[in-house]
């Protein structure tokens, strides 16, 4: 009973200085813990914040922009033990908006949390804790395509054509931003180019003002589509033009031709180019036929080129005026003096001479009257052939005697004789004394 009382004795004696004892043992424990492990704060920088539930907006047809750059926190503190924090990485940080706690005012609340030691931090928080929204009615639209190129193509060479891989666009987004695009584009740089290009081209979208419009929150089919653009060589020639056929009895070819295209420039691979130097307007596409006047053609050049060829500029009709000059004949009477006929193979042991001979004799004629004109002021000569004559009086040798004859005017361009000038020749033997 003695030994019992003893120890309780260790127990209950002093109790107060005991409890004093384990209570201080316990602070200076925890004081410990504490200057070894402290609570403290630890900051992480740009976290993304992550979207979740975002279907409650899609399935309704709707779109969202997220506003102010809400969707990146700045800063995300976290209180927590050194030894927790000393293991957080800004990969274990979470900053969360849930779609499905999206309010009237088109905001979410966004919740932080590690992905580690969750449960071990004291407190975790945002610099920003709202995600703001601006949703609106999804709408679609297609359009098509359209080409440009910037720059210049290397002097002699033009641009034939350029064309995409595809040629429409659908486009999705917010409604205000869709309905207000106008256009899409794909721009190619030909700067210096001198053969066919085919590359990747951004498409860009554009407002009616012709102002690009950002795609950030759109949705595009495809990004980047591959155009391929013609590149031809050049050639300036000239245009060849040529009539055929007859006018009507009585008129004439006056010899102009005239066309509201001298030359034309085409274009073509620089092989196709080569050899031509030319382009030849076929002499049955301006017949004359029984005309009375000026015949005029209306033709386009556009048929008369080489296979593979066409006009270097693309836009130009082709079209040309073809006007052939007709004139009516003109009748008129020319004279030739009498001493400027001669004689020509005449043998050297004969003389001839005209019988009578004139002072003029009186040709008549027919032409253009330029030509008759011109001809008229000209120094005219003709003359008389021995051999035609010989051969007109079946002769194998010159014999003396007095034969008709015919004189022979050498006439240019259009003139015709419509009665030649006839003569008596007389031909006499030089006899030796």
């Amino acid at each position: 009973m003695k030994k019992k009382n003893k120890i309780a004795g260790l127990f209950l004696n002093n109790w107060a200085l005991k409890l004093f004892s384990l209570a201080a043992a316990f602070f200076l424990w925890l004081l410990v813990m504490t200057i070894e492990n402290p609570e403290d704060q630890k900051v992480f920088y740009n976290i993304p914040v992550k979207l979740v539930n975002t279907e409650v907006l899609t399935d309704e047809n709707m779109v969202y922009e997220i506003l102010d750059k809400t969707d990146t926190v700045s800063r995300v503190s976290v209180m927590a033990k050194k030894s927790i924090r000393d293991e957080l990485s800004t990969s274990d940080i979470v900053a969360e908006a849930d779609f499905s706690n999206l309010t009237v005012a088109n905001t979410v609340e966004i919740r932080f949390y590690s992905l580690r030691y969750n449960e071990q931090i004291t407190s975790i928080s945002g610099s920003n804790q709202i995600l703001k929204l601006n949703i609106e009615k999804k709408k679609t639209k297609r359009l098509e395509l359209q080409t440009e190129v910037s720059g210049e193509v290397a002097k002699g060479y033009i641009i034939s054509d350029t064309t995409p891989d595809q040629n429409r666009i659908e486009i999705s987004g917010p409604e205000s931003v869709v309905t207000g695009i106008a256009t899409a584009r794909v721009t190619v740089d030909v700067t210096d180019a001198a053969g066919n290009i085919s590359t990747y081209a951004e498409v860009k979208l554009y407002d009616a003002s012709d102002k690009e419009i950002d795609k950030e929150n759109l949705e595009i089919n495809t990004s980047k589509v591959r155009v391929k653009v013609e590149i031809l060589d050049t050639k300036t020639v000239p245009v060849k033009i040529t009539a055929s056929g007859t006018p009507a009895q009585g008129y004439l070819l006056n010899g102009t031709v005239t066309s509201t295209m001298e030359n034309v420039t085409i274009a073509g691979s620089t092989e196709s180019l080569t050899g031509i130097h030319e382009i030849t307007i076929p002499e049955e596409a301006l017949d004359v036929t029984d005309c009375t006047e000026d015949a005029v053609f209306s033709l386009n050049i556009k048929d008369y080129l080489p296979e593979n060829v066409s006009l270097a500029n693309r836009s130009a009709s082709g079209r040309l005026t073809v006007t052939v000059g007709i004139e009516k004949e003109y009748e008129s009477e020319l004279q030739i003096k009498g001493d400027k006929i001669q004689f020509s193979s005449l043998p050297e042991d004969y003389t001839a001479e005209i019988v009578d001979l004139k002072d003029h004799y009186n040709l008549q004629v027919t032409g253009l009257k330029a030509d008759i004109d011109s001809w008229k002021d000209s120094d005219m000569a003709g003359y008389i052939s021995i051999k035609q004559l010989m051969d007109k009086h079946q002769m194998t040798e010159l014999r003396e005697g007095t034969y008709d004859a015919e004189v022979f005017v050498s006439v240019t361009g259009s003139i015709t004789i419509v009665q030649p000038i006839k003569v008596q020749v007389k031909i006499t033997a030089i006899t030796e004394e």
